[in-house]
């Protein structure tokens, strides 16, 4: 029953990355301490979610059938346009990052890998899967049942409130409406989401919610 649980290890990156931010911001120059962050965001979760969103930006551009697209989501090699994907994303978190008023600066920490995992959930729940051989994937689909999701959906909602306050609805819907743009763009490409889909959109919600926040909280003024 690991899926229900994504969001509440993604609030915990979070306290991290500002944990991390306390302690290097009187050490280090705010460019370098941002850095260090994006640095984080991908160390700390295993490169995996970058990995996907490589994979499933090869898979989407290729220009051949949904099933060689699929089988090419397996090739550990990156092409081009996963690569600059991969590039252009880590580019738009540390911009995002350089961006961030000091008031929104450590609540957008904290959502942003908070909104990423429910995003996983969100999409594990509401897409059909593309792949019926067993692996971890399809155990966490077969995971991901209404109430199961409701109730990741609540922590996120309550957490969200702490940190944006009566925003939280607001942003939750917005981040909702990056999942179902996403999925519904792979879908065309595929013939359902996989597991590199999942990480490639947990990506994307992330860097997306280190905007949100700061316009929930007022803008960047």
């Amino acid at each position: 029953m690991a899926l229900p649980y994504f969001p509440a290890v993604g609030l915990l990156l979070g306290a991290l990355l500002v944990a991390l931010d306390l302690a290097l911001r009187p050490l280090l120059a705010p460019t370098v301490v941002d850095a260090l962050l994006v640095a984080a965001l991908v160390v700390l979760s295993g490169a995996l979610h970058v990995d996907g969103l490589v994979d499933t930006c090869d898979a989407v551009c290729a220009t051949t059938s949904p099933e060689a697209r699929l089988a090419l989501m397996r090739d550990s090699r990156a092409h081009d346009p996963g690569t600059v994907a991969a590039c252009l994303l880590l580019l738009g978190k540390f911009a995002a990052l350089q961006a961030l008023p000091v008031s929104a600066r450590w609540p957008a920490l904290l959502a942003a890998p908070l909104l990423a995992r429910w995003a996983i959930v969100l999409a594990y729940w509401a897409y059909p899967y593309a792949r019926r051989t067993p692996g971890m994937s399809l155990a966490l689909k077969a995971q991901a049942t209404t109430p199961r999701v409701l109730a990741a959906s609540a922590f996120v909602l309550v957490a969200l409130g702490l940190v944006v306050g009566l925003a939280a609805p607001l942003v939750l819907a917005a981040a909702g409406l990056i999942v179902h743009g996403l999925a519904c763009l792979i879908r065309t490409r595929l013939p359902g989401l996989t597991g590199d889909a999942y990480g490639a959109i947990a990506e994307v919600t992330e860097l997306l919610a280190l905007v949100l926040v700061p316009l929930a909280l007022g803008g960047y003024a």
